[in-house]
């Protein structure tokens, strides 16, 4: 059987891989350059600074397929939560919000680790694992529509560059992007078009000091700041210590924008005295989409399956959150088409 994943992030590659393990032949289409979504890791000289807040957790869904790639050190040391601090609000609180990134967070604080190499080499490992499983991709290749047979099950994904023909589709692409693709098929999208995009300002950086000491991060109920410390003595370059360098990340769920950026500014200049002086690298983003949809409009994976296509992504109905959701969303949906 001939598959087809649009989208080389974490739903995808972990799609592509479930597909290939049960013996289909797949393609991986990728608008980017480079595989990975968003987690991909940006040259930061010395540092192994992550492009943006990222924790694995413990004996979920993305810890547990590295697990069965047999991905090399992966667990890498327990993230410290006990001292993440709640500004205007309990412990409890900032440790929900963090496991969810989400202000509306419930009761869902769990134990987190810091991947070992940092995140992107996690991904790594996952495409090394795609490509010895046979699994091909394309790169700078944009999806423009899809073809249905006479019985409405996809036979074909139009790209800017040709006719791709495929038994079944993984669409691992957020909701926007999905919905005009099946719009091109004449397929209802309701479900899809109503998700809401949360974005958000972000700051990553790499401090020569420890400006957060003795604490671990920072969760501000006022302004949606929160801020935390992943040092890892594999990710500090030679001249530096794990007691002696912070790598920063911080995130603002309540604006994004000069508005989002000047939040985070705000509160590490009133809590993490002197951390300007201490900046040998920073990366601000000024607008990224954390969250495709609401908790409340997430989609079902199936709600395309008798046209052969399955919906994967933070969007889609799983009782996991974030990379966790990703991969298991990736999986299910290479499931269900294989079943059909």
């Amino acid at each position: 059987m001939r598959a087809v994943v649009v989208g080389g992030g974490l739903a995808g590659l972990s799609a592509a891989i479930q597909l290939a393990v049960d013996g289909a032949s797949v393609l991986v289409i990728e608008s980017n350059r480079t595989l990975g979504g968003r987690v991909r890791i940006e040259d930061s000289g010395d540092w192994i600074l992550d492009s943006g807040l990222h924790l694995m957790r413990r004996r979920g869904p993305f810890q547990q397929l590295q697990r069965r790639l047999r991905a090399p050190r992966v667990l890498g040391k327990r993230w410290d939560s006990a001292k993440l601090v709640g500004v205007g609000c309990d412990n409890r609180r900032a440790r929900d919000v963090l496991s969810s990134m989400r202000l509306d967070a419930g009761n869902v604080a769990e134990r987190a680790i810091v991947p070992t190499g940092g995140w992107s080499s996690l991904i790594d490992r996952m495409i090394t694992s795609a490509k010895e499983m046979g699994v091909e991709f394309t790169f700078e290749t944009e999806a423009k529509g899809l073809l249905l047979n006479g019985d409405n099950k996809v036979r074909a994904v139009i790209t800017n560059a040709d006719e791709i023909e495929c038994d079944c589709l993984v669409l691992a692409i957020p909701p926007k992007p999905a919905a005009k693709l099946l719009e091109s098929a004449k397929l209802s999208t309701t479900e899809l078009d109503a998700c809401t995009e949360q974005r958000v300002a972000a700051l990553d950086a790499a401090l020569t000091g420890k400006p957060m000491r003795p604490y671990s991060g920072y969760f501000d109920e006022r302004s949606g700041v929160l801020v935390i410390d992943q040092s890892k003595p594999d990710r500090l370059p030679q001249r530096g210590s794990e007691d002696e360098c912070t790598l920063l990340h911080a995130v603002s769920l309540n604006a994004e924008g000069e508005e989002g950026l000047n939040a985070i500014k705000e509160f590490l200049d009133s809590h993490c005295s002197g951390w300007r002086n201490m900046v040998a690298i920073r990366r601000s983003t000024k607008s990224v989409m954390l969250h495709p949809s609401k908790l409340d409009e997430r989609v079902n994976g199936r709600l395309y399956i008798t046209n052969r296509i399955a919906l994967a992504g933070t969007h889609v109905l799983t009782p996991h959150t974030l990379s966790d959701a990703s991969v298991d969303s990736g999986r299910k949906a290479a499931k269900l088409l294989m079943n059909r």
